[in-house]
């Protein structure tokens, strides 16, 4: 009982960080496209840097949020950059967390109206309701939906990028060549360098509310191997989608969502189930987003969490008529430069507890 308890526990908090990654960037194909596709055949080196750094950082914030007890999931910034740096982190963040939610509210909002001719804030108000409510379920409930919605978008995401690839392999041969004929847009110009930045656009979100998930875990194992097999997978995912792109890029670098154009292509029942896998997309990181907002103030499940849950939830819907491309036009610069200092941070806090760990074995001996 007790191992299949703790494989479940794995397979939930790997699903959980799958999620939390996977928001609309990845799920429209447009964050893989810039960030990797965008360099040619070595951005496979890319990609399997960054399966690394999520792997370590993702178990290592389980393990941290099992072990330490924080007070708070927003604590974890003190704990990782100390007073001054994990002080302003502590008081700035919930503001760029809720930023981001509008982001994401905002982002549901236009993919709804483009997918469905629905209006921009009947979907923004549709978003906003469902993840105020699976944040007034508390986290477990929050780790049960999300820990089984991400792994179908990494399955689907996998298998449009295999079509693909299988439809268009010849032109893989030809990829670097092709990219010096068209114009890709570049968030980063070093392949290197944009491995790292991308583990950090991702962390910055998912740091306090992985810690919040480690806290529920019943084994220290099941963080380990949920971060690790999480990080894995995601980026798993994300090469599978990578080759796709690159497959078909003279074609798909013009489109606006290259996952639902590469869906498209394989069928329009393809196409329209991945549509509704763009909207989960967004919902499973505005969620965390929400909930970490909340838990920054209150306890969860208090009457005042609740307030500000309903608060920022309105906030959030009303925020979010703002344009989609001005807002991550304001917010994901950030991301990626507060998220290296967390992945350095995580990186040093490691090597000071392992050097203080054989510090205290050495004067026992």
């Amino acid at each position: 009982m007790g191992s299949k308890s703790s494989i479940s526990e794995i397979i939930k908090f790997a699903g959980t960080y799958i999620s939390v990654c996977i928001g609309s960037g990845f799920a429209t194909g447009q964050e893989i496209m810039q960030f990797f596709s965008a360099h040619g055949i070595v951005s496979i080196l890319s990609n399997l840097i960054c399966m690394g750094l999520l792997a370590y950082c993702g178990s290592s914030l389980l393990e941290i949020g099992k072990t330490q007890k924080l007070r708070s999931s927003n604590d974890i910034f003190t704990y990782l950059c100390g007073n001054y740096i994990g002080g302003f982190f502590k008081l700035f963040m919930p503001i760029f967390f809720f930023c981001s939610f509008m982001v994401m509210i905002s982002g549901a909002g236009a993919s709804i109206n483009q997918y469905y001719g629905i209006d921009k804030q009947i979907g923004s108000i549709i978003i906003g309701v469902l993840a105020l409510i699976s944040v007034l379920m508390g986290m477990n409930k929050v780790i049960d939906i999300l820990g089984n919605i991400g792994p179908i978008i990494a399955i689907m995401s996998v298998g449009v990028g295999v079509v693909t690839i299988a439809r268009n392999y010849e032109s893989l041969y030809a990829v670097n060549q092709i990219l010096t004929t068209i114009d890709v847009t570049k968030p980063v110009d070093n392949w290197l360098t944009t491995s790292i930045i991308y583990t950090g656009l991702n962390l910055i979100i998912a740091t306090p509310f992985l810690v919040g998930v480690g806290s529920t875990a019943k084994k220290k194992s099941s963080c380990i191997w949920g971060g690790i097999i999480g990080g894995v997978l995601f980026m798993a995912a994300a090469i599978a989608l990578n080759l796709g792109i690159m497959s078909d890029i003279e074609n798909i670098y013009i489109t606006e969502i290259p996952t639902l154009y590469m869906a498209d292509k394989i069928g329009p029942i393809v196409g329209a189930m991945f549509s509704l896998m763009l909207i989960a997309g967004i919902y499973t990181t505005a969620v965390p987003l929400l909930w970490t907002v909340c838990t920054s103030y209150f306890k969860e499940k208090s009457s005042k969490f609740t307030g500000i849950a309903i608060f920022c939830t309105i906030l959030g819907i009303i925020g979010g008529r703002l344009p989609f491309a001005t807002l991550v036009k304001l917010i994901y610069p950030l991301s990626g430069m507060f998220g290296v200092i967390i992945l350095i941070s995580i990186f040093v806090n490691k090597i000071k507890n392992t050097i203080c760990g054989i510090n205290i074995k050495a004067k026992g001996l």
